[in-house]
């Protein structure tokens, strides 16, 4: 009877330690694994989150995020994101300037008083009148597709322009920029994709015109035109101040072709981190659809509208022919389906689908052995990360001036490996190695109760 009591002691402490360490995650647990590789003499250090891991993650805080040493222990880590990476200025806008149009008029025709002549082309010129009414002008002026803004006073670089206009409907608006310090000699300004405006209560519609790079006003004045499209009229020009640092790059990752669902396409997504972007492009050329984007946390859920936008493919114009990235705002989605504001049915090859997330680098002090190991992709897996300030005398500003460290891919699981899928059958806050362990301890306790059982019958019996 003494050895069965010893016997039943020594079997509950196996069971409570067992349980004592259920929520101590190892390395082998996590479904993408890299090796990071520090640079000589280095303890305080960051690394970049790569795409691969982004595709992993499974918590939308990145909570499944660790850094172990050699011994499998957790370092102090934080999180830097891209408020932490970029630090800029909120956005700015500068005061709005107005369109005056531009008018040509018949070769050697005089000016009218208060009108300037401004050079068009090479060989050819046209007149603006400066808060002057169009009346004023001669009577065989016509106006151009074309309109001119003072923006001679605007100290502020810019990153955009924001424009009131009358647009013709459900169609793209090409427009160029250019610049001038003496309304003579123009210089081209890149920008990126055209404006447009569709029939709809979601319709997509976009009056923010992007550079490609930031442009400095100040002392020039600045033209819009639009060769070739009918029922434009420019109102005025708001700009939007070009940050004082450089944005840092979305991560970008392609995803596989879109399912068929009636006449939509969607994807099933094995990851739950943000979505910045949504990057869908055309296969064939001459293509313009507005779409409308849904997400969903699960399939049990109703879509719910993310954003709309114009998908199109214009090889034959030249600058501008395709379609940026539409904005997620940092949507957490595990469903995604795309569908034609039209009712056009969409087939799986008609598009190309890419997600973009927001840079996520990690901070860590390299304590204990190396080498170290960036794990991602835990299901249900609590936070471990510390405060940026208690990575020690660094300041949380300069955090992202750390050493930089090469992560070198160790492992990724597939998302239908057998441990993340039956992770993700659990209920929220249960893992699979609790899942595990207290199964493991519900065999402990009837096997205790087996034996206290047959103890019992044995005093029992004896009587």
């Amino acid at each position: 009877m003494k050895a069965r009591m010893v016997l039943v002691a020594a079997l509950a402490a196996t069971v409570v330690t067992w349980a004592l360490a259920a929520e101590a995650p190892a390395p082998v647990e996590f479904a993408w694994r890299g090796t990071l590789t520090l640079p000589a003499g280095s303890s305080l250090v960051r690394a970049e989150v790569p795409a691969e891991a982004l595709l992993r993650m499974q918590s939308s805080a990145a909570h499944d995020l660790r850094v172990f040493n050699a011994e499998g222990t957790v370092v102090p880590y934080a999180l830097l994101r891209s408020a932490d990476l970029e630090r800029t200025a909120p956005l700015v806008q500068t005061r709005t300037y107005t369109a005056y149009p531009l008018f040509a008029t018949a070769a050697g025709a005089k000016p009218v008083r208060g009108a300037v002549e401004v050079r068009v082309s090479a060989d050819g010129s046209a007149w603006v009148q400066w808060g002057a009414k169009a009346a004023a002008l001669p009577d065989d002026a016509q106006p151009l597709q074309a309109a001119l803004f003072d923006t001679r006073a605007e100290k502020h670089a810019l990153a955009a322009l924001d424009i009131k206009a009358e647009l013709p409907r459900n169609a793209l608006v090409h427009l160029a920029l250019a610049s001038s310090d003496d309304l003579q000699d123009w210089h081209p300004v890149p920008v990126k994709g055209p404006l447009f405006r569709f029939d709809g209560a979601d319709a997509p519609a976009s009056s923010t015109l992007e550079l490609q790079q930031p442009l400095n006003p100040q002392g020039r004045y600045l033209r819009l035109s639009w060769a070739g499209q009918s029922g434009v009229k420019l109102a005025s020009i708001t700009g939007r101040v070009a940050p004082q640092t450089a944005v840092l790059p979305r991560v970008r990752s392609a995803l596989s072709a879109g399912t068929p669902d009636g006449s939509s396409l969607s994807w099933t997504l094995p990851f739950a981190t943000p979505i910045a972007a949504l990057h869908l492009q055309a296969t064939q050329d001459n293509t313009l659809l507005p779409l409308r984007i849904s997400g969903r946390a699960d399939a049990t859920q109703l879509w719910r509208t993310l954003a709309s936008t114009v998908v199109y493919r214009l090889d034959t114009v030249g600058q501008g022919s395709s379609n940026p990235p539409v904005l997620l705002q940092g949507a957490s989605v595990r469903g995604l389906r795309v569908e034609a504001s039209n009712g056009q049915a969409l087939a799986s090859s008609s598009l190309q689908a890419s997600v973009e997330f927001a840079p996520l680098q990690v901070a860590f002090l390299a304590s204990g052995p190396g080498p170290f190991t960036l794990a991602v992709g835990r299901a249900n897996t609590a936070s471990a990360a510390v405060d940026a300030s208690l990575l020690g005398s660094v300041s949380p500003a300069k955090l992202a001036e750390l050493p930089a460290v090469a992560v070198q891919q160790v492992r990724a699981d597939a998302p239908d490996a057998p441990h993340v899928w039956a992770a993700a059958l659990l209920p929220d806050g249960v893992t699979v190695r609790t899942a595990l362990l207290w199964a493991v301890l519900v065999v402990g306790v009837l096997s205790l109760a087996g034996v206290a059982y047959a103890l019992l019958r044995q005093i029992t019996g004896s009587k």
